[in-house]
């Protein structure tokens, strides 16, 4: 599994197209993701957490749920901002941040993207 982690706009999308060239993948949500053919690239998974009802533990098994070898995730960086002022949008935060820990443990390869420039960070340089 690879995770490609970066700031909201910084060129993740352009880099994964760049990775995958030809191959069929498929660009998907955590409610859009089902079994391929092709290679599944998960996006908003921040946006999904912020949405679903289901609690941290029924979150965690959904994304094991869709994780095979190929995937990719595409995370946006929530932990390098403002700590928010609200309770509710902090409790957002820190769950966020299990969850990207989980995946980052569970990776065989994990790349930044800051403005476009890729950086290895976990997997063959």
């Amino acid at each position: 599994m690879h995770v490609i982690i970066g700031g909201a706009y910084n060129g993740k999308t352009e880099y994964v197209r760049r990775l995958v060239g030809d191959q069929p993948v498929q660009f998907c949500t955590m409610e859009t993701a089902a079994a391929s053919d092709e290679r599944l690239v998960i996006v908003g998974l921040l946006d999904w957490l912020r949405q679903t009802k289901m609690d941290e533990a029924q979150s965690l098994q959904a994304v094991r749920d869709v994780m095979t070898p190929d995937t990719i995730f595409v995370l946006t960086e929530v932990g390098r901002g403002i700590v928010p002022f609200e309770a509710e949008q902090r409790e957002l935060r820190d769950r966020c941040g299990r969850l990207y820990q989980f995946l980052f443990e569970q990776a065989t390869e994990i790349t930044r993207v800051w403005y476009g420039i890729p950086q290895k960070i976990k997997g063959v340089k």
